[in-house]
């Protein structure tokens, strides 16, 4: 077995891109550069790859002949990998100390948080605390990445990303059924590779016989909407495409070369013909009368064969974007995002990924993009690895400084869908307040969270909602607390119903405090509970 923390540098290999005859078993392969001059060879032709099955198909047969698949059996890079890696080249830079790792009560709350966006009840708070396996940790991850709603937790912020910035008509789109698609895939355990190459490949088209709104673009099929969320313009998926999977923001590059970075406008424009339905033309910078035709290439070079069906150079723009061994930016980019959700802190910015772009600890992001690429894309083996670390594991802080990344963990703020999620654990439906609180709380899941503030109108929904006090004053936690004749035990019950936790001491002594000098009991109960859900802990990962 190879350690993947001790390979020096990458290693470049070359894909076969097959094609496959329709009829037969004959597979001519051509490679994804540029291959030496050779006596003219007649060519087989692609086939039509027009459905959903056949695009999925063709692409399998790529990802069989994806090297880093088979080099993958003899590699290995652990969690005790991540952290030893992680903790020398911090210590190099840092005098910070690293925070402690967390209790167990902290622990299952943000393992939960951060698997199914669900706060643990105050029985599994008890029940794994008073478990004596010392492997209990590894055996909540593997729990909570087998269950619907880690599936569900990660549908809904796939589908968020993608259509956060979207100006699609919406007549021509189904958010849901592109977060259901995400949901039966993520429960399937489908690699991440084969998620985006169906997204990538889907060519939606017009049904002229229904209206828009009647999935008269075919948005019921749940990868359309990736494509139908970029408007069914080239430029859009071209620029969507870089940026959220290969975490490029190539899009100010459509008008002219990429002010910061390297990328030049012909060559987002190249990207964008892979998406057009016809032959594809790049308008003139000072003369908008004239245009340039512009053929299909890659980012880091690619050209597919020319003369190229829409629905060819669909799956063609896929293949290099997936499978292209020297695009190690796909990987990269997934690793990195999920890994800034986890932890608070991308090892680059999410979305400023690029050649040029800063980037804290290379070798470790290098390093677990490869162990995901060799691990063929497994989605739960990568969280399991990040969970399972004591990098992940560690107390929280507010780092100012890139150097102390990584020495704890950044709290971070719930997504909206998951604060309305939390309150109505304890009060129950909201009804048309829930639609008004995710709006209230709603942020870019692609902004770091150390940009993320927290606003006047989300304190105010929780401090002076009626309908939210009113529901927790009728809530069965709170017929549980007044049940309670013991302040103490009371006010232990409200914070691990409320926060998962149990208070500290000085906690538990103020709140006493506060019960003995009361003369409504019932009310002073009303007021813990409204204390706690408004404190900044209920809205936040600690």
């Amino acid at each position: 077995m190879i350690r993947l923390s001790a390979v020096r540098g990458p290693v470049a290999f070359r894909v076969l891109f097959c094609l496959l005859l329709l009829a037969g078993t004959i597979v001519t392969p051509w490679t994804f550069a540029a291959a030496p001059k050779r006596p003219a060879k007649p060519q087989p032709n692609l086939p039509d790859l027009k459905t959903p099955e056949d695009k999925m198909k063709f692409l399998e047969m790529i990802r069989a002949s994806f090297p880093v698949l088979r080099a993958g059996r003899n590699v290995s890079f652990d969690s005790e990998d991540l952290d030893r890696d992680l903790e020398r080249q911090i210590a190099k830079g840092t005098s910070t100390p690293f925070a402690e790792i967390i209790d167990d009560e902290t622990f299952i709350r943000r393992a939960s948080i951060d698997a199914t966006g669900e706060v643990p009840s105050a029985k599994q708070v008890r029940a794994f605390v008073a478990d004596k396996n010392p492997k209990k940790r590894a055996a909540l991850v593997d729990e909570l990445l087998a269950s619907d709603a880690f599936a569900r937790k990660w549908a809904r912020y796939w589908r968020n990303v993608i259509f956060y910035e979207s100006n699609a008509n919406r007549n021509m789109i189904n958010p849901q059924a592109l977060e259901d698609f995400f949901f039966e895939e993520f429960k399937a355990g489908t690699s991440w590779d084969r998620i985006v190459g169906e997204l990538m490949s889907s060519s939606p088209a017009r049904d002229r016989n229904k209206k828009p709104e009647d999935n008269g673009w075919n948005q019921d099929y749940g990868p359309n909407n990736f494509i139908l969320a970029c408007e069914n313009k080239p430029e859009l998926i071209a620029s969507n495409t870089a940026r959220l999977f290969m975490g490029i923001s190539i899009g100010c590059a459509e008008c002219h070369d990429h002010p910061f970075d390297s990328w030049k406008r012909e060559q987002f424009h190249e990207l964008a013909a892979f998406y057009s339905s016809g032959k594809y033309y790049m308008t003139d910078q000072n003369d908008p009368s004239q245009k340039t035709e512009m053929t299909p290439k890659f980012l880091l070079g690619e050209t597919p064969p020319a003369k190229l069906k829409p629905d060819q150079r669909r799956v063609a723009g896929a293949a290099y974007l997936i499978y292209n061994p020297d695009n190690y930016w796909f990987a990269r980019a997934y690793v990195n995002r999920i890994w800034s959700e986890l932890v608070g802190d991308g090892f680059y910015s999410v979305d400023s990924l690029g050649p040029d772009k800063e980037v804290q600890h290379v070798l470790t992001i290098n390093r677990l993009a490869a162990a995901f690429r060799y691990s063929g894309f497994d989605i739960r083996g990568l969280f399991r690895v990040l969970m399972n670390s004591r990098t992940y594991q560690r107390g929280i802080a507010t780092l100012s400084h890139p150097e102390d990344l990584f020495t704890a963990v950044r709290p971070s703020r719930l997504r909206p869908y998951e604060v309305a999620d939390n309150v109505e654990r304890l009060t129950g439906s909201l009804g048309g307040l829930r639609k008004s609180m995710e709006s209230t709380f709603d942020a870019n899941p692609s902004i770091p969270q150390s940009d993320l503030e927290g606003s006047i109108q989300q304190a105010l929904l929780l401090m002076n909602n009626p309908t939210i006090s009113g529901k927790l004053a009728n809530s069965s936690l709170k017929k549980d607390l007044v049940n309670i004749k013991d302040d103490k035990a009371m006010i232990s019950e409200a914070f691990l119903g409320i926060l998962a936790r149990t208070p500290t001491p000085q906690e538990s002594v103020r709140y006493e405090y506060f019960m003995k000098d009361v003369t409504n009991r019932n009310e002073a109960i009303d007021d813990l509970m409204w204390v706690l859900v408004n404190s900044a802990e209920f809205c936040t990962k600690r």
